[in-house]
C-alpha cells in the first residue's frame, strides 16, 4: 500500500522571509508546525531538502531532529541531502544523533546536486564539484562503517581514517535512500548511482521519473541488488512528486512555473509541457489520477513538495488523498 511523505518548505520560509524575526516565526508555523499538521493528517513521513549556498535553507539534519522532538511517529527524511559538502564523520555523527534523538525514524535521502549553481557551492565550500559522485560513494562507505559501532580504518582516494569511532550506533539500519534524476531504460543509471545503488541503497528517491519509467528502474534495481548478493525483498521504492492543486490547469501550470523560477534561478524558463513533466499539476481529480498511475506501477511512498507559496492551502486540499 502506498503511503505518503512531505516536503517541509525549509527552502520557501527563507524565500519568503524579509527578516530574521519573521524566519524565526515562518519556522515555528510552516516547518514545525506543518510537520505535526503532517502527522495528524495521516502523512507517513516529512522530509526537508539540502542546500548550503546554491539554494539557502535551514540545515537539514538540524532541522529534523527538531522535528523529532515535535512528533512522535513519522519517519524523517531528507530529500534530499548532499552528504560530500561534509566530512564524512560528520555526517556519520550528525545522522545517528538524529536516529538516536527520534528513536530510530531517520531515513537518509542522498544525492550530489546538479547545475551551475551547485557547481559554485562546491567550489566555495572547497570540494570538487566533478568528483562528487565517487567522493559521496566513499562517503557512504566510510559512514556506513562508522554505524556498525567498531572503530574504522579507512585509506581511500579521498579519505583516510586511523582507528575512527563515533562512539555509539544509530538505533538500527540507518536506511540509505539513493536519489536520481531520472532514470532511461535504454542506458540504465549512470555508473556512479548504479554502485550506490548495489552497494548502498536500501530505496530509491527519483526526481521527475514516471510511472513507467519508475516501474522499469525498480526491475533494474532488483536485478542489479540480486547480482550483488542483495536481497531485493526489503527495498523501498518512491518518488518524489511535485504538486499544485488547482481547478484551472492553466493557472496551477503557471504557479509551478512562477515558483520555480524563484526556487531555481539558474534554471531557464520552462514551457507548459516542461513544467507538466515535473509533477501534477491541475484539478483533484488530475492529481489523483497521477497518483493513482504511480500506485500502479508499485511505488511505496509518494513524497509531494506542494510548489507554490500558499502551502496550508495546498495542504488542506491535498489532505482528502491521504
Amino acid at each position: 500500500m502506498t503511503d505518503y511523505g512531505y516536503l517541509l518548505p525549509t527552502r520557501g520560509a527563507v524565500l519568503t522571509s524579509d527578516d530574521e524575526h519573521t524566519l524565526t516565526a515562518k519556522t515555528a508555523a510552516d516547518v514545525l508546525g506543518l510537520a505535526r499538521r503532517a502527522e495528524a493528517a495521516g502523512f507517513r513521513s516529512v522530509w526537508v531538502g539540502d542546500s548550503v549556498l546554491a539554494k539557502p535553507r535551514h540545515e537539514p539534519l538540524s532541522t529534523l531532529a527538531a522535528i523529532a522532538a515535535e512528533t512522535d511517529a513519522v519517519y524523517l527524511g531528507t530529500a534530499v541531502y548532499l552528504p560530500d559538502l561534509r566530512n564524512p564523520v560528520h555526517v556519520a555523527h550528525q545522522a545517528a544523533t538524529v536516529d538516536q534523538l527520534s528513536g530510530g525514524r531517520l531515513r537518509l535521502g542522498v544525492g550530489v546536486g546538479i547545475g551551475p549553481d551547485v557547481e559554485a557551492e562546491y567550489e566555495n565550500l572547497d570540494r570538487s564539484f566533478h568528483e562528487r559522485g565517487a567522493r559521496t560513494n566513499e562517503l557512504l562507505e566510510i559512514a556506513t562503517e562508522l554505524w556498525d559501532g567498531s572503530a574504522v580504518d579507512h585509506s581511500g582516494e579521498y579519505y583516510d581514517l586511523e582507528d575512527a569511532s563515533i562512539g555509539f550506533e544509530p538505533v538500527g539500519e540507518l536506511p540509505i535512500y539513493v536519489a536520481s534524476a531520472a532514470f532511461d531504460p535504454s542506458d540504465g543509471f549512470p555508473k556512479l548511482i548504479e554502485e550506490r545503488l548495489r552497494r548502498y541503497g536500501d530505496g530509491w528517491l527519483p526526481i521527475a521519473v514516471g510511472p513507467e519509467q519508475y516501474r522499469e528502474g525498480v526491475a533494474e534495481i532488483e536485478t542489479m541488488l540480486e547480482e550483488s548478493g542483495r536481497s531485493s525483498e526489503t527495498f523501498h521504492g518512491g518518488v518524489y512528486l511535485d504538486v499544485v492543486i488547482d481547478d484551472d490547469e492553466s493557472r496551477a501550470i503557471d504557479t509551478a512555473r512562477s515558483f520555480y523560477e524563484r526556487y531555481y534561478p539558474a534554471w531557464p524558463s520552462l514551457s507548459d509541457e516542461q513544467v507538466r513533466s515535473k509533477g501534477a499539476f491541475g484539478s483533484i481529480e488530475t492529481v489523483r489520477e497521477t497518483i493513482e498511475a504511480y500506485e500502479a506501477a508499485g511505488v511505496e511512498t509518494i513524497t509531494v513538495r506542494f510548489t507554490t507559496d500558499t502551502q496550508r492551502e495546498q495542504f488542506r486540499k491535498f489532505a482528502p488523498l491521504v
